[in-house]
């Protein structure tokens, strides 16, 4: 999309990059160009972003930590906000925390939605609040574990999101969505036209020794039996109901180490492919369409993508 000087100029304030390269900007490391580019600090910097856009009828893609995604080689028209600047010092969650007046060791916490889910998980675990130890080496925002369900150990942030503050990209008004409105599923959040800018947490004080000791646990596990070395998006596809896991799936497919041009099936964890060298998103799908294929060859079942693609 060519963008008129008008339009550039009415993204100015914002610092707004134009043809910036999105691999900068995902674990994966690939990527085309966004036509636009803001990266917003505020609250109120993303409503305007998204108030400046729709006036001058400019789609708005918005993305976090860009953990689980896979942005097209082409890239992305338009403007792409993406929340990562939207947090606080992570010393700041402090005065927010408050304990539940009827259940004392009941503690809640807001947190920004561009806040790095690993360094809120570490702090929760060094303050001793329980219920966040299983999300450690998971990466990306908060904001984008909410909107993905994040999971592992058989917890995910359904358990543990109280409440919510929203952007309704309809109306441009935030809405607070208490845990009782929201419709979570496996990896998922459903939240139509809608993008997350606070999460309230609700947490257990424990013991910190015992809480830090289990995030320590987790992330050992996830640090021994994944490519977090790697670029990737993490797991690429969704673990099926009621069998063994993709990865299992994958691997008895024959398709552990499978390579398309510099996309690779992870030799460590065969449910991440990784950019083995100078890979595109397209040789990325090639391979996904592969490792598709086998698994439904050999056990008739059709694999989910986890991954969202998006892009032209």
């Amino acid at each position: 999309m060519v963008l008129s000087d008008n339009i550039k100029s009415g993204f100015a304030s914002f610092a707004a990059e134009t043809q910036t390269a999105m691999d900068r900007y995902t674990s994966f490391r690939v990527g085309g160009p966004a036509d636009l580019l803001a990266l917003p600090q505020t609250v109120e910097q993303v409503i305007a972003l998204v108030k400046t856009a729709q006036k001058v009828e400019l789609p708005v893609t918005i993305i976090g930590g860009g953990t689980n995604l896979l942005i097209s080689d082409k890239g992305i028209r338009g403007l792409v906000i993406i929340l990562t600047r939207l947090k606080q010092n992570i010393e700041s969650i402090t005065p927010p925390i408050n304990a539940d007046s009827d259940s004392p060791a009941r503690i809640y916490l807001t947190a920004l939605a561009g806040q790095p889910l690993g360094s809120l998980c570490r702090y929760t675990a060094d303050a001793g609040l329980a219920g966040l130890a299983w999300a450690a080496g998971i990466p990306g925002t908060i904001g984008g574990a909410v909107m993905m369900n994040a999971g592992a150990f058989g917890n995910d942030m359904s358990h543990v999101v109280r409440q919510l503050e929203v952007l309704d990209l309809v109306t441009l008004e935030t809405v607070v969505l208490p845990a009782n409105r929201l419709e979570f599923s496996y990896r998922k959040l459903s939240l139509e036209n809608s993008v997350v800018l606070k999460v309230r947490l609700g947490l257990t004080r424990a013991d910190a020794n015992t809480v830090r000791d289990e995030f320590y646990r987790n992330l050992k596990i996830k640090q021994s039996t994944q490519p977090v070395s790697q670029a990737s998006a993490g797991c690429f596809f969704k673990n099926p109901p009621g069998v063994k896991s993709a990865g299992f799936l994958i691997e008895q497919a024959g398709m552990k180490r499978a390579r398309y041009n510099g996309a690779m099936v992870s030799d460590r964890h065969a449910n991440f492919i990784v950019n083995h060298g100078n890979a595109c998103a397209r040789d990325i799908l090639n391979l996904a369409d592969q490792v598709k294929k086998r698994v439904y060859k050999k056990f008739g079942i059709n694999l989910t993508e986890e991954v969202k693609t998006i892009g032209d």
